[in-house]
């Protein structure tokens, strides 16, 4: 995922100090870009999957008050990037497949006021 991010146009990224320090900025907004990964159960992730493939007509009714709960040793893993304002955020789901986790999305963009509904699943 971090790969896709760093070659987003909409991105900026700057290395600081022998390039121990990266920092990565959602360009429109100048807001700071923070990631999560969480490890989800089967259910969480099936569920996660059809949101953020799914329509995004309706995206705040798809998700609703799904609230995922990270799980150890979860069949599903998401990592999410998102603007500190909300105003973007990057998901990819991997699935775990013979003994690691394999993508099962691509790198999917949420911007504007998509950005919050799916910013609250993490």
């Amino acid at each position: 995922m971090w790969n896709n991010i760093c070659t987003d146009a909409r991105i900026s990224i700057s290395k600081s100090l022998f390039g121990l320090r990266v920092t990565a900025v959602y360009n429109p907004t100048g807001s700071m870009l923070e990631a999560r990964k969480i490890e989800l159960s089967k259910e969480d992730g099936d569920r996660m999957r059809r949101i953020i493939t799914g329509s995004r007509e309706k995206l705040s009714q798809s998700v609703g008050d799904f609230h995922p709960k990270s799980v150890d040793y979860g069949n599903y893993m998401a990592e999410a990037c998102f603007s500190r304002d909300g105003a973007f955020v990057a998901v990819q789901l991997f699935q775990f497949v013979q003994l690691s986790y394999e993508p099962v999305t691509d790198v999917i963009i949420f911007e504007g006021e998509e950005a919050p509904a799916i910013k609250i699943m993490f």
